[in-house]
């Protein structure tokens, strides 16, 4: 039931434990996406400690963390200056990252967290909000055309040791009404 999750902005205080969501939720959803030793890589590179503790002092990125029971299960983060490459960056709102533990998946959790997403880009005046997906990610792919993302170009991963047949990805993209 997804009345039970909260949702939480996460803070610098809150540095370990978004560390260990991250890298559990991103790990074992993605852990067969990677060569050996990349996964490991990535996870130092996107979500080590130092990396998040700049993160989370810095404006211009915010985490947030769903909750079910007072564990973590979830977590989203926000580029609030990016846009899909060639337009302007102050007009766009990326939605960078949004995962759900496995365990977890269809209590709309990540439904929740990409309401949070649209109402952040809508009260900040941003006219997109886009993300990139791994274009082998049918679910995901659907899951953010239902949401009302459209298709807006390719591109690839880019990340050494990330399984070539993988690295595919969509930038995907929604107009904001303001």
């Amino acid at each position: 039931m997804a009345g039970d999750i909260e949702i939480i902005r996460m803070k610098v205080s809150d540095l370990r434990m978004l560390h260990i969501i991250c890298c559990e939720a991103y790990s074992q959803n993605f852990h067969h996406h990677w060569e050996e030793g990349g996964l490991e890589n990535y996870l130092h590179k996107v979500f080590g400690i130092d990396i998040l503790e700049k993160e989370l002092a810095d404006e211009k990125f915010q985490y947030y963390v769903a909750f079910k029971n007072k564990e973590p299960v979830a977590f989203m983060k926000l580029n609030l200056f990016s846009n899909i490459p060639g337009l302007d960056i102050n007009k766009g709102t990326e939605l960078d990252k949004i995962y759900v533990l496995p365990m977890f998946k269809g209590m709309k959790i990540g439904k929740q967290l990409l309401e949070l997403a649209f109402n952040i880009a809508r009260n900040t005046k941003k006219e997109m909000l886009w993300l990139a997906v791994i274009d082998t990610n049918l679910e995901a792919i659907s899951f953010y055309q239902k949401a009302g993302f459209k298709f807006h170009s390719k591109t690839v991963v880019g990340y050494p040791k990330f399984k070539k047949e993988l690295e595919g990805m969509w930038r995907m993209y929604f107009e904001v009404n303001t």
